[in-house]
């Protein structure tokens, strides 16, 4: 392995990591058990890339005089695998909200999905610009991660007055608050990995 073939595998994890998202999409959408857990199964993988890659990492930071791609490579792959930990984090939430069957008011889905879009695209871009990297991609990660933050914290105050009304349960809206947080720092970790060049 060197570091072009590192850049590849990266770009294989971002690819992983916006499967799992669209299982995670299909599963909340339909209320399926199964996408979620075929999304579970898909976090392994990530996790095994991250494994594998880090100690590839480390072989080649032996060989390698200047190590600051290497670092930045190293970054990426780590903040990939932290994506599908919030993924993780996401399908346990829409479990409990299965399970429980916990029911969110039309606007809260409507608002939910919203957010969920604008994070995919997020990600649906960073595998361009990894691809690419191409700086006006760049650009629109970052700024669409603003739009993302932006949306979580609007909706998240809007939920909290469906929930001081009674619209919702406390569980309900706690479960919802997660899914929020969770998509927001999707978008996050998107704008991130950009800024790494």
């Amino acid at each position: 392995m060197d570091i072009d073939g590192l850049k590849l595998e990266s770009i294989s994890m971002a690819d992983k990591v916006y499967e799992i998202l669209s299982l995670i999409e299909y599963g909340f959408m339909k209320n399926k058990m199964e996408f979620l857990t075929t999304a579970l199964q898909e976090e392994t993988e990530v996790n095994k890339m991250e494994k594998a890659l880090a100690d590839d990492i480390m072989t080649i930071a032996r060989t390698v005089p200047d190590r600051t791609e290497l670092a930045s490579i190293a970054q990426m792959i780590e903040m990939l695998e932290r994506m599908g930990d919030e993924a993780v984090g996401l399908i346990e939430r829409i479990e409990v909200k299965v399970n429980e069957r916990l029911l969110f008011s039309e606007e809260a889905v409507k608002q939910f999905n919203e957010t969920y879009k604008a994070m995919k695209s997020s990600v649906q871009m960073l595998r361009e610009y990894l691809r690419k990297k191409d700086e006006t991609l760049k650009k629109k990660i970052i700024d669409n991660g603003f739009y993302v933050k932006a949306l979580v914290e609007k909706y998240r105050k809007e939920h909290a007055d469906r929930l001081v009304k009674g619209d919702c349960t406390p569980m309900g809206a706690n479960m919802y608050f997660d899914m929020l947080d969770f998509t927001g720092n999707l978008a996050r970790h998107s704008s991130n990995i950009v800024k790494l060049g």
